[in-house]
């Protein structure tokens, strides 16, 4: 196995979505660093394969996938530290559970990790 994969449930904690989709907005904006942010996280194995918010306040879940060898815990951090979805700015909640790919059946995206 090469990759594993995780759902992430995002719950903006109180009063902080505005400030995330401020943030969010300017990282997507030309010139504003999304590019660069997904390369680096693609070299240290965390790939965003899709973002689907259901509201600006909330939630918003996640299909992520993790490079083999990357514990649950270095994960979690990721996802929760300044180079995560949550920008270090503690906006979010995060719940990353992994998805069982035996059950499934076979992977929710084709692997970015050979």
């Amino acid at each position: 196995m090469s990759s594993r994969f995780f759902h992430v449930h995002h719950e903006f904690r109180a009063g902080k979505s505005g400030q995330w989709w401020e943030i969010a907005q300017k990282a997507l904006a030309p010139g504003g660093g999304w590019d660069e942010a997904v390369k680096k996280n693609l070299e240290a194995g965390f790939y965003n394969h899709s973002f689907n918010p259901i509201a600006p306040e909330g939630p918003a879940f996640c299909i992520w996938e993790v490079r083999d060898g990357i514990s649950d815990e270095e994960f979690q951090a990721f996802i929760d530290g300044p180079n995560g979805p949550d920008f270090g700015i503690n906006a979010m909640m995060n719940i990353c559970r992994e998805i069982n790919i035996e059950l499934a059946g076979n992977t929710p995206y084709p692997r970015k990790f050979a």
